[in-house]
């Protein structure tokens, strides 16, 4: 099967200007660029007049966690809709696998349900996806922690327990996954010590593999935070990916220009160090990360009944609201930031108070607002996911610009309703950044595509060259336009003319076709 792109203003994901060609696409990859193609090589092919119209490498989603979406919706239609050809999830420490054939699902909150978890390792679990998009995976700290700790692993592990997830870690790196992933702010990864994280980034050294981390803390000690994991560098040599980079908290947007210099400093000792970005300034994560690591210890059940008992025992209930008001050594999103800039996204219970802050929400139960998050979260049976808004746009913008940055949309797939990076945030970075602001279409394009390619080793993604996969995206600069809204989160953008998966059509014409032409890109 031959297409051939005709008179396109061609991004080829390097910072080159744009140029006008034609790409010749046989099979899955592209067989020519130029001015002219051969008509003999194009013989056969369908053409597409791209006048006026540009053609760039398909955007790649450094940060996802589409774990279970890939089951729940093989083609992948949130991703193709916004250009997005590529995502690499498991992420911030969550994943499904490796799991012990009797474990129970988890992480609702971050990746939503599905009915059968059948697979006990990478190797069973990529058989069974057959995606729209390319796909590679992290192994996640905390499926390691689970399956190596008997019991509830929010605890300190022990000698042996470590030992097992640095051979659970290696078992996964060596079917392919392209790295480690931790998410120290979250549980049961932050119970983790500093024997542990070394052992594991060891092991991840040993396959010369990235290691993506949520750090610790993004708000008051930020800093701090930064210091424990390039720590973790020097001490290993491994390669380190911050994820989604940012500082939570208005009164702590001054202190980007501090985590960027260690961050560069880090880099000019000889370090492989990187961070990426979603382009918002209000995030996503479970409602449940608002409590604080001490409950975040206990069970389900414990945990229900802990809070049940806020309403009548004010001694606990003060000394819960103590360490959120005053937290030590952890991130507390209700002392960054007001209640009226927390929002209720989705709540598997209690779908009535979905885009509702949680300032109204307490208003509407006639509660302090404490409380009323003590009350829904006790009853709360499934998952339940928020918004925050965290971040300033000058300070998003000065770490969009670093040299460092790839792009990547944090993107989760829970319920009905999510953030609206879920959908359209490759499209919301191009408008924002190149249309409303000055940023040259080849740099934003180059950390969307040809950067993230390179961060992953991957030689044939990322870039319009003879050879290389045709992974493709046309679009109508003019008419580019982010329809998604916090109300309307999976509204299809404006301008998005086709999008190209290894040679296959994911969306033509602005419509999906709703192919399954992605593959598993493993590692080395």
């Amino acid at each position: 099967m031959k297409t051939l792109f005709e008179n396109a203003t061609v991004f080829d994901g390097s910072l080159r200007a744009p140029f006008k060609a034609s790409v010749l696409v046989k099979d899955s990859s592209i067989t020519a660029i130029g001015q002219k193609i051969d008509k003999k090589e194009a013989e056969g092919a369908s053409v597409i007049d791209c006048t006026g119209l540009t053609l760039c490498p398909g955007f790649m989603d450094i940060h996802a966690h589409s774990d279970l979406e890939v089951l729940r919706n093989p083609t992948m239609s949130h991703k193709v809709q916004q250009g997005i050809t590529f995502d690499l999830s498991g992420n911030c420490g969550v994943g499904v696998f490796p799991r012990r054939a009797d474990d129970s699902p988890a992480f609702a909150d971050i990746i939503g349900h599905y009915p059968t978890w059948t697979w006990t390792d990478y190797s069973s679990y990529k058989k069974m996806l057959k995606p729209g998009i390319n796909m590679g995976f992290l192994q996640g700290h905390s499926r390691l922690r689970m399956s190596a700790i008997d019991g509830n692993p929010n605890r300190k592990a022990t000698k042996e327990e470590i030992s097992k997830m640095c051979a659970l870690l290696d078992k996964s790196l060596s079917e392919g996954c392209l790295g480690m992933s931790s998410g120290l702010y979250y549980a049961p990864c932050l119970f983790a010590d500093h024997d542990e994280i070394v052992e594991l980034l060891k092991v991840v050294k040993s396959h010369n593999s990235l290691f993506c981390v949520h750090h610790r803390c993004e708000g008051d000690e930020i800093l701090e935070s930064i210091d424990e994991i390039i720590s973790y560098v020097r001490e290993t040599g491994v390669r380190l990916e911050v994820s989604h980079l940012k500082a939570i908290g208005r009164k702590n947007q001054d202190k980007i220009p501090s985590v960027l210099k260690k961050i560069h400093d880090l880099r000019n000792e000889g370090f492989d160090v990187a961070f990426d970005q979603y382009p918002y300034e209000y995030g996503s994560t479970s409602l449940f990360s608002l409590l604080p690591p001490r409950l975040l210890r206990l069970s389900a059940e414990e945990l229900s009944k802990t809070l049940k008992q806020t309403a009548t025992d004010k001694e606990l209930r003060d000394s819960i609201v103590s360490e959120m008001q005053h937290p030590v050594q952890w991130d507390s999103i209700t002392e960054l930031c007001p209640w009226e800039d927390i929002s209720i996204v989705t709540m598997e219970s209690f779908p009535q108070y979905s885009e509702m802050t949680l300032a109204q929400v307490a208003e509407k139960l006639g509660l302090d607002p404490f409380d009323a998050l003590f009350s829904l979260l006790s009853d709360e049976k499934g998952y339940a996911l928020m918004s925050d808004i965290t971040q300033t746009q000058d300070k998003l913008r000065m770490i969009f610009d670093d040299d460092l940055m790839s792009f990547g949309t944090d993107a989760l797939y829970t319920g009905q309703s999510a953030h609206p990076r879920s959908a359209n945030a490759a499209i919301h970075l191009l408008c924002q950044r190149c249309k409303d602001e000055d940023v040259p279409w080849e740099v934003a394009i180059n950390k969307m595509t040809r950067k993230v390619a390179d961060r992953l080793g991957l030689k044939d993604r990322g870039r319009i060259e003879k050879g290389c996969k045709a992974d493709l995206v046309l679009f109508d600069r003019d008419n580019l336009k982010d329809n998604s809204s916090l109300h309307n989160p999976y509204a299809m953008c404006g301008g998005l003319e086709a999008v190209m998966v290894n040679g296959t059509f994911a969306l033509y014409g602005g419509k999906l076709t709703g192919t399954q032409s992605g593959e598993i890109i493993l590692g080395s």
